[in-house]
């Protein structure tokens, strides 16, 4: 299991009776750190705004790991903080900045404070989880070299300096309470062995996969006598004119989305969008060399004859829009990255079949299979696996959740909740659950069941309470199978109802809690802080709402309280 001793702050304005239904200004806060005679200061950035907020809010605690960080006699607030990203939230107003803990400029492992600004960069939340760091010595004894020969032997793999990222010193806090300087080695291609699957074990269920069989793994070295004494799996980045290109997809049906013309050739590549499709023709994605470019047409009117292609761009595009249109995000890491997309994919298969979808080296893959009739289909039909795959992306750039116990759970399970809603946005009564499949992989499972089900994880084996944790080294922690708990959490908050049976929310307004409580997240995060977080975004988006806000807290707490949270 994860460590997680951190000490805990949490603030909202919806909790201070200083609030008058809205953030919390400078003012309100200052006379801990500044003075209470000093007058509020204007902030030249969010950056600025947050370290002043922390610096007040923690000055007032005596738990040490949180006052340490201040440090009164240091005239940069909050100096042990480092500044890690800021985001803006469309859909609240707010401003997120994520900044992560320091000793002696050493980072912290997992420790991290998050600020939430309103538009006039008032304070609207903070939730930290900060260490009180003992005396630890900043020097290592053991080279990184050295801390990756340990990593090679018990691994039994042998790893080359040149193709692993460089490692980096941290401070890490073990199981039994000691910190420890440790080397920090991200992307190294390979478990222990305790950790290793079985031969019958499969994640997600379906066929053999490159981040289940090479998978990449993050590992904490001590620094001084090379003791492995954590990991956790990580993820593996002439002028054309827009035209519109049409085709039949998979299932029979014409789409229609924007590509571009280049020297009489019709691509499939959306410029403005940043959605281009290619396609392998069936080589192996691990020793293959990338196409050059698009997958291309002599005319725009591509018909029957690009149906794996036309399935992967056209339903890409659906995730891209749910998650702009809806969610107000700049494409899978709020930057505007290009979502690149591969059809015809093999992986270590003796034939043309691999059956598949994933989302590996910043690109979504997608391996195909016979229908009944011998006729090869591309995985790519499956709506809910590629938003699930995507999601993956949207999290390794957010949160960033790590990849082992219940942060790992929380990563698989927020890719699966929003797998089965994207899939019902499109495919169902958007607002109407009841007619809403839960499945996620329909029929891809043993014995045609589906890979997982959020209304009834029993179903397919999978633990719906606490109760039934797995406590597990396999599979990092078993993420997979625990994620089912966290599963039944989200149906039950889609599902919720009031006194009258209506429906506590609308579809779209829970969709936009689950994302701003998921891109919140601590990368060590628990099931209760996706529980705690979502108490927060809720004062946040429904300020002003008083009835609804009380009816969707109790919702989320009926939620995670029915499943032993």
């Amino acid at each position: 299991m994860i460590p997680n001793r951190f000490e805990r702050f949490h603030y909202h304005f919806a909790e201070d009776q200083r609030a008058n239904r809205g953030a919390i200004d400078a003012a309100s806060v200052r006379g801990v750190v500044s003075g209470a005679e000093a007058p509020a200061p204007e902030f030249s950035s969010d950056e600025s705004a947050a370290r002043f907020y922390l610096a007040e809010m923690l000055g007032r605690e005596t738990s040490p790991g949180l006052h340490s960080v201040v440090r009164e006699e240091q005239p940069r607030r909050v100096p042990d903080l480092a500044l890690e990203t800021t985001r803006d939230q469309k859909r609240t107003g707010t401003t997120l900045v994520r900044f992560h803990q320091t000793h002696g400029d050493i980072p912290v492992f997992g420790a991290e404070a998050l600020v939430e600004l309103d538009g006039e960069r008032q304070l609207v939340s903070i939730a930290c989880q900060l260490g009180d760091v003992e005396d630890v010595s900043s020097v290592p004894t053991l080279k990184s070299t050295e801390a990756l020969s340990n990593v090679s032997q018990a691994i039994g793999v042998e790893l080359d300096p040149e193709f692993v990222p460089p490692a980096s010193l941290a401070l890490f806090q073990a199981s039994n309470e000691d910190w420890h300087l440790v080397w920090h080695l991200r992307e190294v291609p390979g478990r222990v062995p305790e950790a290793q699957r079985g031969a019958e074990e499969r994640g997600h269920g379906l066929a053999p996969s490159p981040r289940e069989d090479s998978p990449l793994t993050g590992y904490l070295v001590d620094a001084h006598d090379g003791e492995i004494l954590f990991y956790y799996g990580m993820a593996p980045t002439a002028v054309a004119v827009p035209t519109k290109l049409d085709g039949i997809d998979e299932d029979g049906i014409n789409r229609i989305f924007w590509g571009q013309v280049k020297d009489k050739s019709f691509y499939f590549n959306d410029v403005s969008r940043h959605i281009r499709t290619f396609d392998l023709n069936g080589a192996d994605i691990e020793t293959c060399q990338l196409p050059v470019d698009t997958v291309s047409s002599v005319s725009p009117v591509l018909g029957g004859g690009f149906k794996g292609p036309v399935t992967a761009h056209s339903k890409a595009l659906q995730v891209y829009e749910f998650y702009r249109n809806v969610l107000q995000r700049d494409g899978i890491d709020d930057a505007g990255m290009d979502l690149m997309s591969l059809v015809s994919c093999t992986y270590r298969s003796s034939n043309s079949e691999w059956c598949n979808a994933v989302w590996w080296h910043g690109r979504m893959w997608f391996g195909q299979t016979r229908d009944g009739n011998g006729v090869m289909v591309s995985m790519a039909r499956y709506l809910d696996v590629i938003a699930h795959e995507l999601t993956h992306g949207v999290i390794e750039t957010s949160s960033n959740l790590i990849y082992r116990d219940e942060a790992g759970a929380l990563n698989e399970s927020f890719s699966d909740i929003f797998g089965v809603i994207i899939r019902n946005w499109y495919l169902a009564d958007r607002n109407d659950v009841t007619t809403w499949s839960w499945e996620v992989g329909s029929g891809l499972g043993q014995g045609g069941l589906p890979l997982r089900d959020l209304s009834d994880p029993n179903r397919t084996g999978d633990p719906a309470h606490m109760r039934d944790y797995a406590y597990t080294m396999s599979d990092d922690g078993g993420v997979h199978t625990n994620s089912n708990i966290h599963n039944k959490v989200a149906y039950n908050l889609l599902t919720s109802t009031g006194q009258l049976k209506e429906p506590v929310l609308e579809v779209e307004d829970w969709a936009v809690l689950l994302y701003l409580a998921m891109v919140r997240l601590p990368s060590l995060a628990s099931f209760a802080d996706a529980q705690r977080e979502l108490h927060d975004v809720t004062n946040t988006f429904l300020a002003g709402r008083p009835s609804v806000q009380a009816a969707v807290h109790a919702a989320i707490d009926d939620a995670y309280g029915r499943v032993g949270i």
